[in-house]
C-alpha cells in the first residue's frame, strides 16, 4: 500500500505541490485528473522516486516493484521493437528465458506482433504508447504509474489503451494515471482531482456523478443564434452556466422546473427547436469542480 502524506515540491519558489496526501489502496486503478500544470507530471515523479519532495514522503515503497510510463515517448527510436523489449527486460532483472517468453505475451496482448522488427522511432503515436506500456509492464510490477497515456491518441486508440490497461490491473497491478481526458473517469475506481497542486476532491467516479448538484439542458441543433440567446438564457439562472458544443446549447442549472418554461419562452416558435433533460457527464462535473476552484463564472 502506497501512502503520499504531505507531500510539497517547489520549483525555484514556487510550488507545484502543495500539501499532497492520499493512500493508494483497494482500488485498482486510480485517475489523477486536472488541467495543465495542475502538478500531474511533478507528483508522479515524485512517487517514482524521479524527484525528492520539498516537505512530507511517499512511504510503502520498499519491496514494492514500479513501472513507469513518461508523458513523452522514452523508449530508444533507433532499436526495433523486440530489442527494446529484450533491453528493459534485462534492465529489470529477467533472464533472456524469462524475457523471451514475456516478449510473446505482450506482443500478443497490444497487437505488436506484426512489427516487432521495426524501429520504434517508426511506430504510430498509439504504437508507441503500447510499446511503452509493455516495456513498464515486463517484470509483472506492483505499481504502474501513467503519465496521460493517451494523449495525442485518436479515441478508438484511447479506448483500446483503457482496455489493456484494465487487463493489466485484472493481473494485479495497481496502476495510477495521470489524464487530461475527462471522459477517462469511467474506466478507473477513483478519482482524485488535482488543483494548482492540491488535491479537490478523490472519490470514485459513480459517487461524484450521484453528488453533482446541478441539472442539464439542451437545445438540439441551435445553430449561429444560440450566441444570441446565451445572454438572455443567463439572466434567467440564479446558478449555473450556459455554453455551447458543436451546434448544441447547453443550460446547466440548479433551478425548479420552471426554468424550461422561461427559457422556452426566449427560444422563437418557428424554429422547431426542442428543450430536453440529459444526465451531467463528467466534464460537466469536473469542470464544475475546477471553475469553484478557481472563483468561476458559474453563480
Amino acid at each position: 500500500m502506497l501512502n503520499v502524506k504531505g507531500v510539497s515540491y517547489a520549483y525555484r519558489g514556487k510550488k507545484a505541490l502543495d500539501q499532497v496526501s492520499f493512500t493508494l489502496g483497494e482500488k485498482k486503478i486510480t485517475a489523477l485528473i486536472g488541467p495543465d500544470g495542475a502538478g500531474k507530471t511533478t507528483l508522479l515523479k515524485v512517487m517514482a522516486g524521479l524527484l525528492r519532495p520539498s516537505s512530507g514522503e511517499v512511504n510503502g515503497k520498499d519491496g514494492m516493484s514500479l513501472g513507469y510510463v513518461s508523458q513523452f515517448f522514452g523508449l530508444y527510436g533507433e532499436m526495433s521493437v523486440q530489442e527494446n523489449l529484450h533491453f528493459y527486460g534485462r534492465l529489470n532483472g529477467l533472464t533472456f528465458r524469462e524475457s523471451t517468453q514475456r516478449i510473446e505475451e505482450l506482443l500478443h496482448w497490444t497487437g505488436l506482433e506484426s512489427v516487432i522488427h521495426r524501429e520504434a522511432g517508426a511506430l504510430s503515436g498509439g504504437m508507441k504508447q503500447k510499446l511503452s506500456i509493455a516495456a513498464a509492464v515486463l517484470h509483472r510490477p506492483d505499481l504502474l504509474l501513467l503519465d496521460e497515456p493517451t494523449n495525442g491518441v485518436d479515441p478508438v486508440s484511447r479506448r483500446e489503451m483503457w482496455r489493456l490497461l484494465q487487463s493489466v490491473a485484472e493481473g494485479g497491478t495497481q496502476i495510477f494515471a495521470a489524464t487530461q481526458y475527462l471522459d477517462e473517469a469511467a474506466y478507473c475506481g477513483r478519482v482524485i482531482l488535482l488543483h494548482q497542486g492540491r488535491i479537490l476532491v478523490e472519490e470514485s467516479p459513480q459517487q461524484l456523478l450521484r453528488d453533482f448538484p446541478f441539472r442539464l439542458l439542451v437545445i438540439r441543433e441551435a445553430g449561429h443564434e444560440r450566441v444570441k440567446w446565451m445572454d438572455r438564457i443567463r439572466k434567467e439562472l440564479t446558478t449555473g452556466e450556459v455554453f455551447s458544443k458543436g451546434r448544441d446549447l447547453y443550460i446547466l442549472h440548479r433551478e425548479g422546473m420552471s426554468i424550461q418554461g422561461r427559457i422556452k419562452a426566449i427560444l422563437p416558435s418557428d424554429k422547431g427547436l426542442s428543450l430536453e433533460e440529459v444526465e451531467p457527464g463528467y466534464e460537466e462535473v469536473f469542470t464544475q469542480r475546477f471553475q469553484d476552484a478557481d472563483g468561476g463564472e458559474s453563480r
